[in-house]
This record gives structure tokens, C-alpha cells and sequence, in this order.
């Protein structure tokens, strides 16, 4: 049941079926088939289900925590001892991103507090290509980011966690023709080219063939929301970060475009592989 756990707070997370399935790489009807197996296994409902949308009802609300705090102690589960406990010590400093901190980080973090008491642990603000530095010179021990659109160094391990889809926002009372038209004819709010995730949105601009007039960058997915949300142009932006867990008054239109997604990614060094901290981070995080 485990999994099916894990594809609901997804769900309820994501709020769309097609995005939590590409998030957890597998099919939409897959996806649909879990949330009825835990269903049926609850004898409950869990969603109140339209033909435009799916809405979590009173009894998911009330499931939704429990099912997150079954999940963390999950990760904890394949410690044997309280020898080993022990061997978890000192300080783990993990670098992240702004919409990983408010994401998958605090439910990680409960998980390790349980798995290894004894250690400390300190979240570094920043973005990917930051923290890829902070990382290469033993600032910090690893790193929730986006994967980089470089090639890293043979001393760097990447381990992929999950993949975010990108999603169109735009102003409540905007009218939503197509994809193209939506962010050739509006003002455009660029997320930052100093991140990854903005590199990578530039390049598929291009590849498309899609000419954007940008008014601004701004390098906080929430931030870029509220801009959004105050009538000043359209964005095209990961679906991640606080406000997707937060009432908004915008548009969001789920692209069928499987190819734009942004991977999210555990980078650690190679010589710190076998290192019980790192080992601590790569458990709770199910790698």
C-alpha cells in the first residue's frame, strides 16, 4: 500500500492525475488505478471527480497528513539497530532550492530526525548552479537541485528524485486560446536565466519557435505567481513550490508536452558515497 500512498500525497500535492503521473514516471491510467486500489482499500472516496477535475474531499483532507507521516516512517523502516543509529553523527549540510524547501525537504528532514537523532542538519539557500559550486568545494555535503544543463565533473553523483512538469499560468480573466498564442500575445515573466530551470525554458522557446516578450525575470516561483495573480503577464513555470498548496486566483493549463519537464536531482560526491550521512539523505529520499 505504500505506493499507492505515495501516488495519492502526489496527487493531493500536484492536484492533477497527469502531472503526478509524470512526476512519478508512470501513466495516467496507472496513477487513476492506485488511487482506486487505496480507495477501495479505505472504503472511502477520496476525491470528488468532475469532467474538467479531480478535488480532494473532506475524508482525503483528513487522510492527507496521515498518509504523509505513514510515508516518513516508512523511510525509517530499514534501519536494523540502535547500533546503527549511532554511526549517524555530526553535521549533514544539504544545499537547496527555494521550492524544494517548501516541497519535499521538511517531510525529508522528519524522516532523518528519526533515522539518525544524532545528527545536525543545515538547509544552504541557493540556486542549482550555486550549490553545484558550494558542493565542488566541500561547502556543503549535498544537494536537492534542478539537474544542470552542463556536464558536471567525474567527483559529482547525481541521483534523479522525481520530475516536475511545466504548467501555463495566466490571469484568472484572461482568455486561454492556445499555448502559443497565450504567451506570443501576452507580456511574458520570465523565470530567472540565471537558474537551471530558466536555461532550459530559453532552449525550449527557441525550439519551438515561440517569440515571448519578456517584461521581467524573477527567480522565485512564488514570486513569479503573485505577478501573475496582480494581471501583469503570463508565465510558463514548473509546477512546484508553495503556491501550488495555496488558494490562487490564476489560470493553470497542463501542457501535453512530455518533453518539458524539470528533473529533479540528489548531487553528492563520488568520494563521499559510501558516507553513513549521505547514506541517511539517499534513504529517506527512497534512492
Amino acid at each position: 500500500m505504500i505506493k499507492e500512498l505515495k501516488t495519492f500525497v502526489a496527487v493531493c500535492e500536484l492536484d492533477s492525475f497527469t502531472a503526478a503521473a509524470r512526476q512519478i514516471n508512470l501513466t495516467q491510467s496507472a496513477v487513476s488505478a492506485q488511487i482506486r486500489a487505496l480507495e477501495d482499500a479505505l472504503g472511502q472516496p477520496l476525491f470528488t471527480r468532475s469532467a474538467r477535475a479531480i478535488t480532494l474531499n473532506p475524508q482525503g483532507s483528513r487522510i492527507l497528513p496521515i498518509a504523509k507521516e505513514i510515508l516518513a516512517l516508512y523511510a525509517t523502516m530499514q534501519l536494523p539497530s540502535d547500533t546503527d543509529i549511532a554511526s549517524y553523527y555530526g553535521q549533514l549540510k544539504i544545499g537547496a532550492i527555494s521550492s524544494v524547501q517548501v516541497g519535499m525537504l521538511p517531510q525529508a528532514l522528519k524522516a532523518i530526525n528519526v533515522l539518525a537523532p544524532l545528527m545536525q542538519t543545515e538547509i544552504i539557500p541557493g540556486r542549482s548552479i550555486e550549490l553545484i559550486e558550494k558542493l565542488e568545494t566541500a561547502v556543503i555535503d549535498a544537494a536537492v537541485i534542478v539537474h544542470p544543463p552542463f556536464v558536471l565533473t567525474k567527483d559529482i553523483v547525481i541521483q534523479s528524485i522525481m520530475t516536475e512538469p511545466y504548467v501555463v499560468i495566466s490571469p484568472k480573466q484572461w482568455t486561454f486560446c492556445s499555448l502559443r498564442q497565450m504567451l506570443e500575445q501576452h507580456p511574458f515573466i520570465h523565470y530567472s536565466l540565471k537558474s537551471s530551470a530558466g536555461v532550459q525554458l530559453s532552449k525550449y522557446l527557441k525550439q519551438q519557435d515561440i517569440k515571448v516578450n519578456t517584461i521581467m525575470e524573477l527567480d522565485d516561483l512564488d514570486a513569479i505567481v503573485m505577478m501573475v495573480e496582480s494581471g501583469l503577464g503570463v508565465a510558463l513555470i514548473p509546477y512546484a513550490g508553495l503556491w501550488i498548496r495555496s488558494p490562487v486566483s490564476i489560470q493553470i493549463h497542463h501542457l501535453d508536452d512530455n518533453d518539458l519537464v524539470r528533473e529533479i536531482v540528489l548531487a553528492y560526491r563520488y568520494t563521499d558515497r559510501q558516507q553513513p550521512k549521505i547514506n541517511a539523505l539517499k534513504q529517506v529520499l527512497a534512492l
